[in-house]
């Protein structure tokens, strides 16, 4: 086979075989070369950008990295110094000889070092991602009742499945439009493609990176080479030319999406974040715990399960709010995180106003102003460049990127207004180019908020010419240049949401307090050893496998449910971090206690915990904070009215369903799941009244059917009240 080779000395056309070993062409190319640095040639598929060194590439043959006949490849080197011109001319021959002993079969494992080196097959993927890349690809279709003429085992050209990657024609000549075709999204509405669809269409992922000579994605990044490749000219800012300064960037609407839908686990999730603004007035952020799994309902999808939210430290204000990221705790989190099998996954934050600030106009009361829409805006400029920041923090390992990673599978929940006083969560991401731009510093926010600001070009920064597409009124396609400003959708790619119908969240409670809200839920060892007194009571629960002589023959018929119990208790992401922090449990006792959270498993995992001597002393010490049984029936009717006081804020799922479950059933519930891709979302009246969405232990927890609702703030007092608790205001 010829294989071509286009330098600066001119195209050159070298025979060579697929069995050839790398170090061949590369000798070759040398020799064509006048007074080049070997140590600097590099080979790209393409004239500028994607430049690997070649030397990496010596103990692999030719037909492993994907060349084949016709194979066309840019070489770039630097020129050798006139005083080692000769030393290293001398020393080509004993380095090609070297290099050659080196390929041969003796020395497999020094190539196979070499070859480990490279980015793209050391990177780590998601478990989902390993999971779409070993599937076949195709979309499963029912059996046509008009066309299908053969019985339920068989399959025709009707209801075959389709080809994520190819099209098919059936016997009647109709055409099946490919999966990311726009006339199939458009009538699936799906807006995007999967991030593995758009792998298919480009014929990525039936290729292996075996046999691919350099993976095809590329990161986007719009910043000046330093050094440049060239080696003409002094680096940036000193000197620039076309080898090293970027190229001009073409803004428009991303085709793919990382992410296609995020589900959260329960609605408290959401309800917690209200909660607090309904008692605040104040806005509240928090991350995302959960998961990445499959979503079937977009072809070869992606989904964020999202599992907990955890607050950082912050300063709520009326409009907006202030935190630090990263902040002093978050290494601990995350590390508590990845013990429960989760990882952050995304950000959510409130954007709430009162839709009447004056509390004046009584149609009005309990609704809230919608501040995002078509004609405003979706995602401000301050918050698509925190979001692309956020991602470029947590990028997506990719073995199909030259870098091992490739854009961020990193979500942004927005829970603001709408349009008919509402409440709603919008998810979002921001695209691959907002994340380039971003990391060369070349945009900025404005005071339009739907507006974005192009740096202009300066002694330390280098802004290479951007543009933007639109159709005006006259229906034509204008490209218009983005400098001073361009608008921030074209930034920002849209996500679906919703609930499941069958909720199975990981974590079984949300009694216990959440972090970072002093003065409204303060996080305290003693609440802590409370709340499990109160479930073990003065007994000593031993594990059940313990055998007669371990329980003494103190087997109680009643420790079963008590364990149980236990479980429900233990199993709250917010109870967990904070006894993270107390000191009395160590890695090990986090690690058991972890495990019984995630798995809701009473018996061995349980038993693993109780016999932790960390665990021991904490349960120990609950028990001196466990309420006597004196107590206990004295002040029944208070703790009663207490814990039903409490059921309106916090949720103990048992993995069952009832109908408080089933957050979509309920006419008067404030959520509602439309299966709609283009309209998938979560609709939560302001006059809801689930102040807390609660459930416990599957019992009913709505608000009691006598209580007065605040019609400015939509907070339930207690019947018989004439002013708000929350907003002071008359009722």
């Amino acid at each position: 086979m010829l294989v071509r080779v286009r330098s600066k000395d001119g195209i050159f056309r070298f025979p060579l075989e697929p069995t050839d070993d790398a170090a061949k062409l590369v000798d070759k190319v040398l020799e064509t070369t006048i007074n080049a640095d070997p140590s600097s040639l590099t080979f790209s598929n393409q004239p500028r950008g994607g430049e690997f060194p070649a030397n990496d590439l010596r103990g692999t043959t030719l037909g492993e990295l994907g060349i084949s006949h016709g194979h066309l490849l840019y070489a770039a080197y630097q020129e050798a110094s006139a005083s080692s011109s000769t030393a290293a001319g001398s020393a080509a021959p004993a380095a090609t000889a070297e290099s050659s002993s080196a390929a041969g079969p003796s020395s497999n494992g020094s190539a196979a070092e070499a070859k480990a080196k490279k980015p793209w097959e050391t990177a780590v993927e998601h478990k989902v991602d390993t999971y779409w890349e070993a599937q076949e690809g195709k979309i499963p279709r029912p059996k046509d009742a008009q066309f299908c003429r053969h019985g339920p085992k068989g399959m025709c050209d009707y209801c075959m499945p389709l080809e994520v990657s190819r099209a098919r024609c059936d016997m009647g000549g109709r055409l099946f439009t490919q999966p990311y075709d726009s006339n199939y999204q458009a009538e699936h509405s799906i807006k995007h493609l999967s991030f593995h669809a758009y792998l298919r269409k480009q014929d990525i992922a039936l290729n292996k990176p075996s046999q691919s000579y350099i993976p095809p994605l590329e990161e986007a990044d719009y910043r000046v080479k330093v050094p440049c490749p060239s080696g003409q000219h002094p680096s940036w800012p000193a000197g620039i030319c076309t080898k090293c300064q970027p190229s001009a960037i073409t803004l428009q609407r991303q085709p793919y999406r990382m992410v296609d839908h995020v589900e959260f686990a329960h609605p408290d999730l959401i309800e917690k974040i209200l909660a607090f603004w309904r008692s605040t007035a104040s806005q509240r952020f928090g991350f995302l715990l959960g998961r990445y799994e499959a979503y079937p309902d977009v072809p070869m999808g992606i989904k964020a399960v999202v599992e907990a939210i955890h607050e950082p430290p912050q300063e709520g204000e009326l409009d907006g709010l202030t935190l630090g990221v990263p902040w002093e705790d978050q290494a601990r989190v995350e590390k508590l995180a990845r013990a429960c099998g989760l990882e952050f996954v995304g950000m959510i934050y409130s954007d709430l106003s009162p839709a009447d600030p004056t509390h004046q106009d009584p149609s009005k009361a309990g609704m809230v102003a919608c501040k995002r829409h078509k004609d405003s805006f979706f995602l401000s400029g301050c918050e698509t460049l925190f979001a692309a920041q956020l991602q470029l923090g947590n990028p997506n390992p990719s073995r199909f990127s030259s870098s091992g990673r490739f854009n961020s599978k990193f979500v942004t929940c927005v829970l603001s207004g709408t349009e008919d006083g509402g409440i709603d969560v919008s998810s979002y991401q921001v695209s691959e180019q907002a994340m380039g731009m971003v990391q060369a510093d070349m945009i900025e926010a404005s005071v339009n908020p739907n507006i974005i600001r192009v740096k202009p070009s300066g002694d330390a920064l280098y802004v290479p010419e951007v543009f933007y597409r639109y159709t005006n009124e006259y229906k034509i396609d204008v490209k218009e240049t983005a400098k001073p400003t361009f608008p921030v959708e074209y930034l920002i790619v849209n996500v679906t949401h919703g609930f499941p119908n069958s909720p199975s969240p990981t974590f079984l409670s949300s009694a216990f307090p959440i972090e970072n809200r002093p003065g409204l839920h303060d996080q305290d060892l003693t609440v802590a050893l409370t709340e499990i007194g109160k479930v073990v009571g003065q007994r000593e629960l031993l594990p059940v496998g313990g055998g007669s002589e371990d329980t003494k023959g103190k087997s109680r018929a009643d420790d079963n449910q008590v364990r149980e119990k236990l479980v429900g208790t233990l199993s709250d992401w917010h109870l967990l971090a904070f006894l993270d922090t107390s000191g009395l449990l160590d890695q090990d006792d986090m690690a058991a206690l972890c495990r019984v959270a995630i798995t809701h498993d009473s018996g061995a995992a349980l038993d693993a915990l109780l016999l932790r001597p960390g665990w021991q002393t904490l349960a120990a010490i609950a028990r001196e904070h466990a309420p006597s049984a004196a107590s206990s029936n004295n002040h029944s009717g208070g703790q009663e009215a207490a814990g039903q006081k409490e059921a309106e804020h916090n949720f103990t799922y048992d993995g069952g369903e009832s109908d408080d479950d089933m957050a979509f059933e309920d006419a008067d519930d404030a959520f509602v799941d439309d299966d709609d891709d283009a309209d998938d979302s979560v609709q939560l009246t302001g006059t809801s009244s689930r102040q807390g969405g609660a459930v416990s232990g599957g019992a009913e927890a709505d608000a009691p059917t006598d209580a007065k609702v605040c019609p400015h703030c939509t907070f339930h007092n207690p019947p018989g009240s004439s002013d708000c608790e929350v907003c002071g205001l008359p009722m």
